[in-house]
């Protein structure tokens, strides 16, 4: 079974010498004077004691109680796993990279901090304001919780974030700004889609055919459809509409001398889970009905709450010209 992939909020300084070193792979913690690695020379991690010791030794002064046990968080981090920098390269950006290896302790040449090192590879820089995943990743580091200069991502969290960073590392110009408006709108669509799988869910556990059946003619209705019969209407042999609504006509309400023929679209509701294998039978339905005298049907959806239609039942939809409407849709056309 594969290790977890864990998720780490890196806060470090944003000067030129820790952004050159993090473009070459370095990502520097500071709170490190020269003889204050986290390991021993066997590579054995070091007591809290002997590390404030060698601390006090090299800058005259006892660290903050709470230093140690952050920096301890850098053991923690080995190969594979993400991290995420804010306010780097400057505060209009963050950088995400992956861990390359393990923790070491190294002071550059001429100076005396930024020694604990953690190294990284595939760094990726991106705009706050990028899109809705940048947004994702950066409102992390607003919350209280995220404040400190290592922090490891909950696992509430994780996923989340680990999905819009793989995400971002495909796109290109990620250091570009979009609109707060924009992501907003984005945002929103996203949660409406994230509240239609939820829906859709809870309809086949919970709800019964009829249930169903009537949420998606009031879906319709609140759409502007006017609903005016059901299957009883020019119901015969395999023919069958379990919603029949007129499509509204803006401008020929008031019209009472012109002829014009009542537009139709018809709806046939299926309550399935999963895949529904005999799908294609509800198209057959509404292939087969007819309108009546002065009626016109100018479209035909298939409703169900199933996954996904079977290859024969898509088939035959395109060829005749009918909508599918199914799953993660059903429940967008729902809300």
């Amino acid at each position: 079974m594969p290790e977890q992939v864990n998720c780490f909020v890196f806060r470090t300084d944003a000067g030129p010498f820790v952004k050159e070193e993090l473009s070459e792979g370095r990502l520097r913690q500071g709170w490190s004077p020269p003889g204050t690695s986290l390991l021993n020379d066997d590579g054995s991690p070091r007591t809290k004691e002997t590390w404030v010791n060698a601390y006090r030794n090299a800058w005259e002064e006892d660290p903050s109680p709470r230093r140690w046990g952050i920096l301890l968080r850098m053991l923690e981090m080995k190969e594979g796993d993400l991290v995420v920098c804010p306010k780097t390269p400057d505060y209009s950006c963050f950088t995400i990279a992956t861990v390359s290896g393990l923790y070491r302790f190294e002071v550059a040449p001429g100076k005396d901090d930024f020694g604990h090192i953690i190294p990284v590879r595939d760094q990726c820089e991106v705009n706050n304001w990028y899109d809705s995943d940048a947004q994702t990743i950066h409102e992390l580091f607003k919350s209280a919780y995220f404040r400190s200069p290592v922090t490891k991502v909950q696992d509430s969290y994780r996923e989340r974030v680990l999905e819009a960073a793989k995400r971002l590392r495909e796109k290109e110009d990620t250091r570009t700004a979009e609109s707060r408006d924009f992501i907003r709108k984005q945002r929103g669509a996203e949660a409406r889609r994230e509240a239609a799988k939820y829906l859709i869910k809870h309809v086949n556990k919970c709800w019964g055919f009829d249930q169903f059946e009537a949420a998606v003619g009031e879906a319709f209705e609140r759409k502007g459809y006017e609903r005016i019969g059901g299957k009883s209407q020019h119901g015969g042999k395999g023919a069958d509409a379990d919603h029949v609504l007129s499509i509204p006509m803006p401008g020929f309400e008031d019209l009472d001398n012109v002829d014009c023929p009542l537009y139709l679209l018809i709806v046939q509701v299926k309550h399935k889970k999963g895949k529904d294998y005999n799908d294609v039978h509800g198209v057959r339905q509404l292939i087969n009905w007819k309108p009546g005298e002065g009626e016109q049907v100018v479209s035909k959806v298939l409703f169900s709450s199933a996954d996904s239609f079977t290859n024969d039942c898509k088939r035959l939809a395109e060829e005749k010209d009918i909508t599918l409407i199914c799953g993660e849709e059903a429940g967008l056309f729902l809300l």
